[in-house]
């Protein structure tokens, strides 16, 4: 593998990206389970992206194969602070390291070009997977919100996390 993570670019939106989305274990721990998902849609979104200086969308790429978002939001906060999204899209990347990479690297531009004082991010309890990720570079929990998100008729703890930089 050669990844690399760049702002994602409405080139870079293909059939595949879209097709992230309809994956029921990709969306299973998120509110994406709640939208509806097009190629137009996706276009869109990649360009409010672009044209909001609140957010960066981020591509995770192996070589120029796009196989993940992460994003940083929350630039302007005169907090010093942004909270991050991540998704690996393409299953075949699953326990890789390729969520360890995006996130130590928005970890590496918040500090450095960003000079950001904090980063933090959400998830649902049971997501092992995502705790083990956020854990492995640093982030700790900071509280948990009981039953706070519904997700496939079953309701959810939120674990919220925070990385000091």
């Amino acid at each position: 593998m050669k990844l690399n993570i760049r702002i994602l670019q409405k080139d870079d939106v293909k059939q595949t990206y879209v097709d992230w989305f309809s994956n029921k274990e990709v969306i299973r721990y998120s509110n994406n389970q709640y939208r509806t998902f097009t190629y137009e849609g996706q276009i869109s979104y990649v360009n409010n992206c672009l044209n909001n200086p609140n957010i960066d969308l981020y591509g995770i790429f192996d070589k120029n194969h796009h196989i993940g978002n992460v994003s940083i939001i929350g630039l302007n906060s005169p907090h010093k602070r942004a909270e991050i999204t991540y998704v690996i899209g393409n299953t075949d990347y699953w326990r890789k390291g390729v969520g360890h990479f995006a996130i130590s690297s928005i970890i590496e531009l918040a500090k450095n070009d960003y000079k950001l004082n904090k980063l933090f991010a959400s998830l649902v309890e049971n997501n092992l997977s995502s705790r083990r990720l956020l854990e492995k570079n640093c982030f700790v929990i900071e509280g948990k919100r009981n039953k706070h998100l519904f997700f496939n008729g079953t309701f959810y703890n939120q674990l919220d996390y925070g990385l000091l930089l």
